[in-house]
């Protein structure tokens, strides 16, 4: 009788930021890649180490000739193999013997490809016992870590003109990290990236590399509903075509995005970090972020336009920060993010009207404050029928012509480019003093301000919606600011706002 395995990598986005530096980050990647779609399959194949795959006879989906990534990803050839899934985070064969030996086995692979990362080993479905995870045995004496101050220094890394002292859960990432380089990583982002113009940028190897004087932002992006309901179907084969789909079209968009917004020579100004079944983390440069979200779901929706049945939507966070904060906390802080999208997404009733939802944070500060305690102290004033909320987010990404959505705003926001900030700031800053004073700073605003909001989409500072008021003014202006964030254009500012008096 056959039995099943199922391995489930658990907190990996938290393991993959274990560590500050981007090349471990993107090393970490690489490795969980290896691991998961090459080692392991490979590991589960070798019939002389006292197991044997049992082939599964269900119609399972063939390779996508639509996919940038169809050579890598055919769930037919694998079902034939026995192997049911290897991506997102999961793996699971079917084996006519030795199924707790292999268990056993790949135990051991995890704890030494992928140290520090939890997982979970099931049999035909039985809750695991235990999590495990391996923990180094260097022991924190003598010289401690360069890049992370725990563990023991065991190795040397070089990168650029450095020679780092490191532990060697450091310098196996950075080994690995040296294969996204150099084409041959396995992992899903680094094999798309191989189909973008990514593949002949320079990568940089820092987020003060990549992102210079300016802010850094950090996407996440997570399908809307995948796997809830009647979409995901009731059989193995069902389930495998459902979230093979899915991936595809995320590939398919991604592909896309970074296409849009990459240039053909230079620098890369973005780094996918991760990509998952319907799961995307991607650092950026800020100027890139909000566009590149806008693209990738306009892409995606429009890959689905004829399709009917299920339909992939993502909730999406982005935060902008300085290069400095631990990205560890900039994680935590998108995945609030990312979840407060996907709150709204399940507010909505009509399934016909389901979308894309976006939220997003700018912090200028030294420290990532708590998203949501931010936001009750400086976005809701008044009370009862005057309540004003000075911020629309959640937002629906795509809305073209609407400042209620992302699509909208990026748009307006660039109609705002020649405008004099410091009469866009007051204006902003009058918002949350009242209705009255800020409905005046706006009545008297100077035509070079007053012409662009107007071309933008802004007419009057509020609408009423319910019993409160809203005002699309802040995110606008907010998203006119990214891109200035960290630079110093206050010379430039003084001599165009010069121009207009």
């Amino acid at each position: 009788m056959s039995r099943r395995v199922h391995i489930e990598l658990s907190r990996v986005q938290t393991w993959l930021f274990a560590m500050p530096r981007l090349r471990a980050m993107v090393g970490a990647n690489a490795l969980l890649g290896e691991t998961l779609r090459v080692a392991l399959p490979k590991l589960a194949r070798d019939t002389g180490r006292g197991w044997m795959l049992a082939p599964i006879n269900e119609a399972y989906p063939c390779a996508d000739e639509r996919d940038p990534l169809q050579y890598y990803d055919d769930p037919a050839a694998d079902a034939k193999a026995g192997i049911l899934s290897r991506d997102g985070g999961h793996f699971e064969a079917q084996f006519a013997s030795g199924a707790e030996a292999f268990s056993q086995a790949a135990g051991r692979l995890l704890r030494s490809n992928l140290p520090g990362l939890r997982f979970r080993v099931c049999l035909d479905g039985q809750p695991p016992d235990e999590s495990r995870v391996h923990l180094s045995t260097e022991l924190p004496v003598l010289a401690p870590c360069e890049w992370t101050g725990r563990g023991l220094a065991s190795a040397i890394v070089e990168q650029g003109d450095e020679h780092l002292a490191v532990s060697l859960d450091v310098a196996q990432r950075h080994e690995a990290a040296k294969n996204t380089e150099n084409g041959t990583a396995v992992d899903v982002a680094s094999l798309l990236s191989e189909t973008t113009k990514l593949k002949t940028l320079k990568r940089v190897q820092e987020l003060k590399e990549l992102v210079g004087d300016g802010y850094l932002a950090l996407i996440h992006a997570d399908g809307n509903g995948v796997g809830v309901g009647s979409g995901a179907g009731k059989t193995d084969s069902e389930r495998a075509a459902f979230f093979h789909r899915n991936r595809v079209l995320l590939r398919r968009a991604v592909q896309k995005a970074i296409d849009t917004h990459c240039p053909d020579t230079g620098r890369a100004p973005l780094i996918p970090l991760m990509l998952g079944g319907d799961d995307l983390l991607l650092v950026t440069r800020a100027e890139l972020a909000l566009p590149f979200v806008v693209t990738l779901c306009g892409e995606l929706d429009a890959l689905q336009k004829s399709s009917t049945g299920f339909k992939l939507t993502l909730g999406v966070g982005v935060v902008f920060a300085k290069h400095t904060i631990p990205v560890h906390r900039l994680h935590q802080v998108v995945e609030q993010l990312a979840s407060s999208a996907k709150r709204r997404f399940r507010g909505f009733k009509d399934e016909d009207a389901k979308r894309s939802v976006v939220d997003w944070a700018v912090f200028s500060s030294a420290w990532v404050d708590d998203s949501e305690e931010v936001r009750r102290r400086h976005w809701l004033r008044g009370g009862g029928n005057e309540l004003r909320v000075l911020s629309q987010r959640p937002v629906d990404v795509l809305g073209d012509g609407r400042l209620d959505s992302l699509q909208g705003l990026v748009r307006g926001a660039q109609q705002l480019a020649c405008a004099p900030r410091s009469q866009l700031r007051y204006l902003v800053d009058q918002l949350s003093r009242g209705r009255a004073l800020s409905e005046l700073a706006f009545a008297e605003l100077p035509q070079e301000a007053r012409g662009p909001l107007a071309e933008a989409g802004v007419k009057e500072p509020w609408r009423r919606v319910g019993n409160a008021s809203i005002t699309a003014l802040l995110d606008l202006i907010e998203i006119t600011e990214i891109g200035r964030l960290g630079r110093n254009t206050e010379r430039a500012d003084n001599e165009r706002e010069a121009a207009h008096v």
